[in-house]
């Protein structure tokens, strides 16, 4: 159970993340780590923080630590550490990253912006395989399931981790569930759980089969 102290550091973290100071929440986190070291959440959270401020040997050392603390099924850790390998190699432009994280956080009916900061973001940096989840769901939801597989498609064709192909596959089954095409979506969803690197996708997509094999889709 994580202790009292360990929490409330934490959610100070949030808070000051919230209202912009990067330093502060920073700081409340890494004092949320030094009470529970084997609590994952806090290093991924300055991990990210670490990652938005540019420091990215320190956002690196963050997630490396969380990734001692193993969740079976979660490969979240990798695909972050693999972006930030990237970014440092010239292969991810920063900038390329930050639309990303942009449109990520945009709410969901806020669509439009969301597939125009992909656009952008995939005209700096083509094969960044996490921008076509963000730009293939938005598709979807504007009622555009070919374009949406046209762009998932794409997105796995890059997709450098198991973690980015289980969600582009997941949302691949989500577009054929709405293209009528049962059988590709139940073959996608399979695919998910047979990667079992994404804890989220693995999950809803297992709610699929179950749901298939009771006769409901």
């Amino acid at each position: 159970m994580i202790r009292h102290r360990a929490r409330a550091a934490f959610e100070r973290g949030q808070e000051w993340e919230e209202r912009g100071d990067l330093t502060k929440a920073v700081n409340a986190y890494r004092e949320a780590v030094a009470i529970e070291p084997d609590w994952a959440v806090p290093h991924q959270c300055m991990g990210a923080l670490y990652l938005e401020m540019g420091r990215y040997d320190e956002a690196a050392a963050a997630y490396r630590q969380a990734k001692l603390i193993p969740v079976p099924g979660d490969g979240s850790i990798d695909d972050m550490l693999h972006a930030i390998d990237s970014i440092q190699k010239g292969a991810l432009d920063p900038t390329a990253y930050r639309y990303y994280v942009m449109a990520r956080d945009l709410p969901d009916e806020e669509l439009d912006e969301k597939v125009a900061l992909c656009q952008r973001a995939l005209g700096l940096n083509p094969t960044y395989a996490a921008l076509y989840i963000i730009l293939g769901r938005a598709l979807l939801a504007k009622g555009q399931p070919n374009q949406a597989r046209a762009v998932l498609e794409r997105g796995l064709a890059c997709a450098p981790t198991p973690f980015t192909r289980a969600m582009l596959l997941f949302n691949l089954g989500n577009v054929f569930l709405a293209s009528g095409q049962r059988d590709e979506a139940l073959d996608a969803f399979r695919r998910v759980v047979e990667l079992n690197a994404n804890l989220s996708a693995t999950r809803f997509a297992t709610m699929q089969l179950d749901a298939a094999a009771a006769g409901r889709i």
